[in-house]
């Protein structure tokens, strides 16, 4: 069961005007700061929002959702004595609102779902869209992850003792899946595996690599700052180093004490 990676990028590495890539204003306007950035990463890694009609699949990871727009909700709640709500954060609070913003884009009204599963929900967005592949349901999907942070969020993060070694983070990535391979492919996913027990360095290399050459990011989620999908962020960092030359890539993550995940990435060919 594998897949071949087109195009992965993050939300820091989109250059295109905002306007080019959501030429609606109104649809702009109403977009919260997390949906901009992910929205954004997303038509940015399709190279144009028309490229949104060619998707069979649309399916986002996130851990906390939309949390600004959930605190605003309730805090208006409180303050308003749920009297005159404005219905725009309530909106835009749930989890799989970057999905449908994605998909009301262009009217596409494909298979379109949101893993919302702590530290495995890229993984299982990922495992989903292999699955789709290796069934034959779907051909060109889009898959993503983003979380944001809030000042409210950092602050319980912060009292639980979780920034003593790594900081805060947030962010979106996003990738162009397809079932063949096209000219335009980079890299290949080749296994997702659920470990039970967790793995030293030595145990992964020795499980997982295919030869010495092969690469290991092991636990590198911290360098792009502690929120649950920061994995994307690993899965896009293997991604360029078989750009760059690596024959395998061996992703290992254990987020917070979760169940340790592996991700394979490998050179086509």
């Amino acid at each position: 069961m594998r897949c071949y990676i087109n195009r992965v990028i993050t939300a820091e590495e989109v250059s295109s005007d905002i306007k080019l890539l959501i030429p609606d204003a109104g649809v702009r306007r109403r977009m919260s700061r997390v949906i901009k950035s992910a929205v954004t990463t997303a038509v940015e890694c399709m190279g144009a929002v028309e490229e949104i009609d060619s998707l069979d699949a649309i399916i986002t990871a996130t851990g906390w959702g939309c949390l600004a727009d959930s605190e605003r909700f309730l805090r208006n709640i409180i303050v308003d004595k749920e009297q005159l709500l404005n219905p725009t954060p309530f909106i835009q609070s749930t989890f799989n609102t970057v999905g449908g913003q994605i998909a009301l884009l262009r009217h596409n009204h494909c298979y379109n779902v949101t893993y919302v599963n702590r530290s495995h929900s890229f993984e299982d967005a990922l495992l989903d869209a292999m699955m789709r592949i290796a069934d034959g349901e779907s051909e060109k999907i889009l898959v993503g992850a983003f979380d944001e942070q809030t000042p409210s969020q950092h602050r319980i993060m912060e009292r639980m003792g979780l920034f003593r070694k790594c900081n805060d983070g947030e962010g979106a990535v996003f990738a162009h899946i397809t079932a063949t391979q096209t000219p335009e492919s980079k890299a290949q996913v080749e296994k997702i595996d659920f470990l039970q027990h967790p793995l030293s360095e030595e145990e992964c290399f020795a499980r997982y690599a295919s030869s010495d050459s092969s690469k290991l990011l092991y636990n590198n989620y911290s360098e792009y700052g502690l929120f649950p999908t920061s994995s994307a962020y690993c899965f896009a960092k293997a991604v360029k180093l078989i750009q760059d030359g690596v024959k395998e890539v061996v992703v290992y993550k254990e987020y917070l004490g979760d169940t340790p995940v592996v991700l394979i990435i490998r050179c086509i060919g």
